[in-house]
């Protein structure tokens, strides 16, 4: 099993992303911002979306937060030394990318589904791992064949290179839903709900760190602060793929922890990221 991997530096927001069809407003540059309101939907249940940048980037995972992917939808991705190449520096080839329950298969159900379901947790992440490379141009192929919402739609887009400790998080690492549904009652005595959104929490402790992790926690903490953005994977390329999407966050620090020096050349800190 792979150790825990953190993308804190997103290099998507510094990219021209297009998209080989897109419905309305609802454009790929959407795909650089934070908010789930403003999302890239497609035309169809396939599409290819293009990033492209001016010098070489380090990636090695393009992931898409807050999608509407089915459990059988596949991604493949490609990566170009410069821009004009045509030969691919890697190709991962079309693999499953959001090996989940089916959008739309919750017993509590969220309708309509797509965007508006969004603030419900009623969306998936879709995620390809690869070795990481210097690339300027990112081609990712999307295929759904099973959505019947007879579109594609994500909310972000992330990609870059990533840290993972040399020694993986401690046992108790936790991910947890936050319901911010309000119940009072009336009169009668009969509860009254009032639905608010949903979204998740991931909490784990690096207590082994070397000092080369120490300095990456440390610009973890530093960089991004409570304002910037991360993505965790917790299992990446689990070989239980629910496991990994499940433990999949993109999100802000709670707070922001002590790098602690426990004892010579170890140090530790407590990490906690809550979903955007």
């Amino acid at each position: 099993m792979a150790n825990l991997r953190i993308v804190y530096d997103n290099v998507a927001d510094n990219a021209t992303i297009t998209a080989s069809s897109t419905a309305g407003a609802l454009v790929a540059a959407n795909l650089k911002t934070d908010y789930k309101s403003e999302i890239w939907r497609s035309t169809g249940i396939s599409a290819t979306l293009t990033l492209t940048w001016t010098t070489a980037q380090m990636l090695g995972v393009m992931s898409l937060p807050f999608c509407n992917f089915t459990s059988t939808a596949t991604m493949r991705v490609r990566g170009y030394t410069e821009i004009a190449d045509v030969t691919p520096a890697f190709d991962t080839t079309a693999v499953l990318c959001c090996p989940y329950q089916a959008l739309g298969g919750w017993a509590w159900g969220a309708v309509p589904l797509g965007v508006n379901a969004f603030s419900y947790v009623g969306s998936a992440y879709a995620t390809v791992w690869f070795p990481i490379a210097a690339v300027k141009k990112l081609v990712v192929d999307l295929v759904d064949t099973a959505n019947t919402s007879g579109y594609l739609e994500a909310g972000r887009a992330v990609t870059g290179s990533y840290w993972s400790p040399e020694i993986n998080a401690d046992y108790g690492a936790s991910v947890a839903p936050i319901d911010s549904t309000t119940v009072s009652r009336n009169d009668a005595g009969d509860p009254v709900r009032v639905r608010g959104y949903k979204h998740r929490t991931v909490d784990l402790s690096l207590s082994e760190m070397s000092e080369t992790d120490r300095l990456e926690c440390y610009n973890l903490l530093v960089g991004n602060g409570l304002a910037r953005p991360v993505f965790l994977s917790l299992y990446p390329e689990d070989e239980y793929p629910a496991r990994e999407q499940s433990h999949q966050i993109y999100g802000l620090h709670k707070s922001l922890g002590q790098i602690a020096a426990p004892y010579f050349g170890r140090f530790s800190a407590p990490i906690s990221i809550e979903e955007i």
